[in-house]
């Protein structure tokens, strides 16, 4: 649910109180380096972030932020992170060292917001990989220790812009979550309610007030519009600022060209499709490839064309255990969508089911359940 929070505590560090030590601020550049390395993270230069990690290294040694800009290296360069793969072992080590040494911190002063805030970006970290992965209880254990650390950004929020994205995702995912995930629904007892509009506006608040959580506002503005609310025309709007700011990231490409085939505007996402297509990276080639053959129906292009492309897609997905429900449900929407045209209505049909069983929004699900000949 929560992720990509350790860019925050350079806020808490430049803004926190004399007695309050943060060991990234007594190293001289250590800040403007972890800046440089998270925008280099962001544009998916790998290379670059190596070095600038490696040198910090050097500086912080065992520093719970750093092993939290690790895992969060971690989750851009092997997206998406499968437990059969040495990245999962790997991401889940560095946070767990980042618990552990956090904890210290804590049992050091408990009032220590730094370590608050490692630890709830460490547990949500882990939720959202346990989610990822089909491991639901153990990321319903991991939402209930990142949720004690999260409660504490609820009194900062006034005083901390950057507390709004923690606040403004739990607000709304505390409600709406159980609404898609009705796994979920017998459990959130345990949360304090939240509120779907409230943490909207605190989101669109840290998106225009915020300076290290600004992209992740984003982010999920995006996401929560297409995905959750239906509203594409809002989400392209953020989803035009993320590729604005960091036009070398493919999953912020990606973002962009499935809002632009949602609104049905699709003159300009071309040359998007042909990097996402030449990627070196397998899920990026899934995506474009799923995406091309959309594309391809959208602008009534060759029928078999846009079939090839959702072929190679449907072959790149089982590349590594890259297949993600909500792009499978698209791919094979897609596959439905292009038999039923063809006269294919039971193959149509076995397609759009499959869309129906992968989609994880119901956005996505009633589109197939409308196409469905029941």
């Amino acid at each position: 649910m929560l992720k990509y929070l350790f860019v925050f505590v350079l806020f808490l560090g430049s803004v926190s109180s004399a007695n309050c030590q943060y060991k990234i601020l007594e190293s001289k550049g250590a800040v403007e380096q972890v800046h440089q390395t998270i925008d280099s993270i962001y544009n998916l230069n790998f290379d670059a972030a190596d070095i600038m990690i490696a040198d910090l290294e050097k500086k912080l040694g065992d520093y719970p932020g750093l092993l939290l800009l690790k895992a969060f290296y971690i989750s851009w360069k092997f997206r998406p992170i499968r437990q059969e793969h040495e990245s999962y072992n790997l991401f889940e080590t560095y946070l767990r060292q980042g618990i552990e040494k956090s904890e210290a911190l804590l049992n050091e002063n408990e009032e220590n917001i730094e370590a608050n805030f490692f630890l709830m970006a460490c547990h949500s970290f882990l939720a959202e990989l346990y989610v990822n992965n089909g491991q639901n209880f153990k990321a319903l254990g991991e939402a209930q220790s990142a949720y004690k650390h999260i409660k504490i950004g609820f009194d900062y929020v006034d005083e901390y812009p950057e507390f709004n994205f923690s606040s403004g995702i739990f607000n709304y995912y505390r409600e709406k979550y159980p609404e898609e995930n009705p796994f979920y629904k017998s459990v959130t007892w345990f949360f304090r309610s939240g509120d779907k509009k409230e943490g909207l506006r605190m989101l669109k608040k840290g998106s225009q007030l915020a300076i290290f959580t600004e992209a992740e506002c984003l982010t999920y503005l995006f996401h929560i519009y297409l995905r959750y609310e239906d509203e594409p025309q809002s989400a392209i709007y953020y989803a035009r600022i993320l590729l604005n700011k960091y036009p070398n990231n493919l999953y912020y490409i990606s973002n962009f060209v499935e809002n632009s085939i949602r609104l049905e505007t699709i003159n300009d996402i071309e040359p998007y499709l042909l990097r996402l297509r030449k990627s070196k990276q397998p899920f990026y080639q899934y995506l474009g490839e799923i995406f091309y053959g959309a594309y391809l129906v959208e602008k009534e292009a060759s029928l078999n064309e846009a079939l090839t492309h959702l072929r190679k897609a449907d072959k790149l997905g089982d590349h590594g255990n890259i297949r993600m429900p909500h792009y499978d449900s698209i791919l094979f929407y897609e596959f439905g969508l292009i038999n039923k045209k063809l006269g294919k209505k039971d193959l149509a049909n076995d397609y759009l089911k499959k869309s129906i069983k992968s989609a994880e929004y119901k956005t996505y699900r009633k589109n197939a359940e409308a196409l469905l000949d029941k």
